[in-house]
């Protein structure tokens, strides 16, 4: 740990002209043969005796050992731990050193929400790294967050990607949530490329060989950003980082991790295709709905979902291609026994998580931005559209310190922009649980596209089933 002491003494510098402020510096380095990570920290806290920190969540794919704590002149503090983390006891304030050996369940990553650590790859959500304040505790408490400086100490030859800030060699996460909310990855075989577009610069990662080149990737992600920009207003953060790697086979995963870094691992062997794609307009437009915006998990996934099917069928210059993933959306919601019992809402409060296919707020969610969107233009004469009611929505979030907007706010958003034409369709299928039908997604895709889209030929399926039926 020698090199990691020096390092977090090398770090001290860009935090000398700050004005006094709570302060907190890691050094992290790939030990073990690229099997585990050693972690040093110096805390500068200037209140209270106790410093209280909390580990990698349940299920993060970490664990924590050999915690221990010292003061600056190396003296042993006590260390308790406790159900969700530690806490360190100090006789005055000033300096505390912790460190800890941090272990990896998997080594290639389970998904774009995992971690995965082995001799030529690091990914990671952060959360899955630090032993750190939490940040929920700091903004009850009424007090700023630390300031935060860390470096990564990595294998020759490998980069580090990451969606913080960077004063050379030393990387600035712009806050609490910002240091537990994003992911990172490290390898030797990272490419890189850059660019901007809708207002931010991104950058994308690619790792190992596809099915696709990077330059597809590359326009693919652009593309996302600059139609979810024309849309809804210039992208939320001024930098993305989408980090693209192979995962396990049979396992294909893309997410949003805080404000500003997209993960998207995909099995070996994936094509670039329509399904791809969406997924990754879908989660481009995560900045918007889930990053600048929250609200019930029908929007943010479901409504996402079909704006994200839009704007790649409008990027394509294919209406087909929206109606493919309606009629596909429409498709798994048939299979879904509770569809005439639950509501989205009552699903999402009574049972959160599952399989995607078979979730009301996903699938109906889809249907529901089509069918409101097609009534919003009906009802105003086509002077409005869904995208008038989430810039409106947008705008309001920007002025609760949340980001938060109820169901309620979205439903006089509808109402407003449609008239009692969209207001019966928000009660139908937002409110209520009358079954949607083949017939009204085909009516609805007139109205949007245009052109008459009619279903594909049925095929045969098996039913999925919950493990566990909602409550309603």
């Amino acid at each position: 740990m020698a090199a990691v002491a020096l390092g977090a003494a090398a770090l001290a510098g860009p935090l000398a002209a700050q004005t006094p402020a709570d302060t907190l510096i890691y050094n992290l380095a790939v030990t073990g043969s690229g099997t585990r990570l050693s972690v040093e920290a110096r805390m500068i806290a200037g209140e209270g005796t106790s410093v209280f920190l909390a580990s990698p969540p349940a299920g993060a794919g970490t664990s924590v050992t050999a915690f221990g704590a010292s003061d600056d002149r190396g003296a042993p503090l006590l260390v308790q731990r406790t159900g969700s983390g530690y806490v360190i006891a100090r006789s005055r304030p000033g300096p505390v050193r912790f460190r800890y050996q941090l272990s990896f369940t998997d080594s290639v990553a389970a998904g774009s929400t995992a971690a995965g650590l082995d001799s030529v790859r690091l990914y990671a959500v952060t959360r899955s790294l630090f032993v750190a304040p939490d940040p929920v505790l700091y903004r009850k408490m009424g007090h700023p967050y630390p300031v935060v400086r860390l470096q990564f100490l990595l294998p020759p030859r490998w980069r580090l990607v990451a969606s913080w800030d960077s004063l050379g060699p030393v990387l600035a996460p712009r806050s609490g949530d910002d240091l537990l909310g994003g992911a990172v990855a490290a390898a030797a075989d990272y490419r890189l490329y850059d660019g901007s577009t809708g207002g931010a610069a991104f950058t994308v990662a690619v790792r190992g060989t596809r099915a696709f080149t990077d330059s597809a990737l590359v326009d693919l992600v652009s593309a996302s950003l600059r139609l979810g920009a024309e849309a809804f207003g210039a992208v939320p953060v001024p930098r993305v980082t989408y980090i693209s790697d192979t995962g396990r086979k049979g396992r294909t995963s893309g997410s949003l991790q805080g404000t500003s870094a997209v993960g998207l691992l995909w099995e070996p062997g994936e094509m670039l295709e329509r399904a791809r794609s969406h997924d990754t307009f879908h989660e481009t437009l995560h900045l918007w709905f889930g990053g600048a915006m929250e609200a019930e998990r029908w929007w943010t996934e479901g409504v996402t979902d079909y704006f994200a099917a839009r704007l790649y069928a409008a990027w394509r210059g294919d209406p087909r291609e929206l109606a493919a993933l309606c009629y596909e959306s429409l498709r798994n919601y048939d299979r879904i026994p509770h569809r005439r019992t639950t509501t989205m809402t009552q699903e999402a409060h009574s049972l959160p998580g599952g399989d995607n296919t078979i979730r009301l707020v996903y699938r109906k969610g889809m249907l529901a931005g089509l069918l409101l969107d097609a009534a919003i233009r009906r009802g105003s004469h086509e002077r409005a559209t869904l995208d008038d009611v989430a810039r409106r929505l947008l705008a309001a979030a920007r002025t609760h310190r949340s980001k938060t907007i109820p169901e309620s706010e979205i439903g006089e958003a509808v109402a407003e922009a449609g008239g009692s034409t969209a207001a019966h369709e928000w009660t139908r299928v937002v409110t209520g649980t009358e079954e949607i039908t083949e017939a009204q997604v085909a009516a609805a895709l007139r109205t949007v596209t245009g052109v008459e889209l009619p279903p594909p030929p049925p095929r045969p399926a098996n039913p999925k089933t919950l493990s566990k039926p909602p409550s309603p």
